[in-house]
């Protein structure tokens, strides 16, 4: 058979010559027929060779362009055969032939280790899978190179409208301990109602890995937005901020689990508005932090996970200073026979601020738990959480030093609603409820909020 493919490469090449030659009677489905043969038997060069002849007649032939995306990287042309792909879903017309010649370009890709590559085209793929096993294929060959990719980025946004975006206080009138000091509160320190949104990416590449361990270096950035729906003259910049981190992360595996070791540094920075003089004033603090994450099975359901951190801050606002901050934290999660998930967390932070920062000094502690369902609801899935935070800050100041200093309160629950079954490239949309009440001393930190969060994040 490959003598007779060959006899027919020959008469292609005078077929398609620009000089004039002896009519050959071989048609163009006779061509792609013998492409598709050729890559049948294993004979990837023939079958470029044909695909070449083909596009040198059509330069718009769909097919001919797959058959190279096909054999060029199995002739170590990887970069031939992902560009043929491309332009073979391009030239595509329907919602098979775009799936078809996606996976084939993302094949190609992978062939010549370009991960990321590979991984964007399989995003294509799935937006025109043509079923569900094809759907689960598609996400299992995505995980499958992302794991292999050194590189690891992940996209993340959200629209939260929320009836107190800014943190503020239920009312404008200014109590301690109960007692009215005539004073009333800021505009931007009473709550304000309107949207926020967010957008984050995290990037990361793994140098370093083996059976046993792995290390990675990576950025990540997180944009913080809002617009305030209420009247008032307080201006959208003035809750602006922006979060910008370098870390190093190094990951060990133990007899019995996992150790993580992590360092970061970098800044955020936000608004501070006077309403006096209608100024959005620019402040930032700078961080360094390390940490260290131990994970290890209990039982063959129950796993802990214990967290030690420590960070410090440095602020640019005049009286601020410096902050070292302390937090540990521990979470049991068992699963249950029914593979539902029930969580339970205990965490602790210790800030201490300069002499002159004594708002900066407190002490917390907050315990929450959390309930994941495994199996979704008709086309929902849903956890729910829930839990207390209890605050105590012993140097605090409203002017003058407050008497007993600040302790808050604050209960809070939430829900999270995913709908796995809808994605658009590889992101799935949710939906995050959040409720929250804070009871305080001093009136400025009472507040009762409620959003609802729109999301969109990776299903890979």
């Amino acid at each position: 058979m490959r003598a007779w493919i060959r006899w027919v490469l020959v008469a292609l090449t005078l077929w398609a010559a620009p000089v004039a030659a002896q009519p050959v009677d071989l048609s163009l489905d006779d061509a792609r027929l013998l492409a598709r043969q050729a890559i049948a038997a294993g004979e990837f060069a023939l079958a470029a060779e044909i695909a070449r002849k083909l596009i040198e007649v059509n330069p718009d032939d769909r097919d001919a362009h797959l058959f190279l995306a096909v054999a060029a990287p199995q002739l170590g042309d990887a970069d031939a055969g992902w560009e043929a792909g491309a332009k073979a879903w391009r030239l595509s017309e329907t919602s098979a032939e775009r799936y078809e010649a996606a996976r084939v370009t993302a094949l190609a890709a992978a062939n010549g280790e370009r991960f990321t590559l590979s991984t964007i085209w399989l995003r294509i793929a799935l937006n025109d899978t043509p079923n569900e096993a094809a759907r689960t294929q598609t996400l299992r060959d995505a995980r499958t190179v992302a794991r292999r990719n050194p590189w690891s980025t992940q996209l993340t946004f959200s629209i939260v409208p929320s009836n107190n975006i800014n943190g503020g206080a239920d009312d404008e009138e200014q109590r301690i301990n109960g007692e009215t000091d005539g004073g009333t509160l800021s505009e931007d320190a009473v709550a304000l109602a309107g949207w926020r949104t967010a957008l984050g990416v995290r990037t990361q590449y793994r140098f370093q890995e083996n059976s046993q361990s792995r290390t990675a270096i990576g950025l990540q950035y997180t944009a913080n937005r809002a617009h305030i729906t209420d009247d008032v003259s307080v201006p959208d910049e003035a809750l602006t901020s922006n979060y910008a981190e370098l870390f190093l992360r190094h990951d060990r595996a133990l007899e019995n689990g996992l150790i993580t070791g992590r360092l970061a540094t970098g800044t955020l920075d936000y608004r501070n508005y006077r309403q006096s003089t209608e100024d959005v004033e620019f402040e930032k603090y700078d961080f360094v932090r390390i940490g260290v994450d131990r994970q290890f099975p209990l039982s063959d359901d129950l796993t802990m996970s214990l967290t030690a951190q420590r960070e410090r801050l440095e602020y640019s606002a005049i009286g601020i200073g410096r902050v070292d901050r302390t937090f540990l934290s521990s979470t049991l999660s068992y699963q249950l026979d029914n593979n539902d998930r029930v969580s339970a967390n205990l965490s602790f932070t210790n800030s201490d601020g300069e002499a002159e920062s004594g708002n900066f000094t407190f002490d917390s502690w907050t315990l929450q738990a959390s309930y994941a369902w495994a199996e979704p609801f008709g086309p929902v899935s849903l956890s729910v959480n829930g839990g207390l935070q209890i605050s105590d800050y012993p140097k605090y100041s409203v002017f003058d030093a407050v008497e007993g200093g600040r302790e808050d309160t604050t209960v809070f629950v939430g829900a999270n609603v995913g709908f796995p079954e809808v994605e658009y490239f590889g992101f799935s949309p949710g939906v995050a409820i959040t409720a929250r009440t804070a009871d305080s001393n001093i009136s400025r930190f009472e507040r009762d909020t409620f959003s609802v969060g729109f999301t969109l994040s990776s299903v890979f």
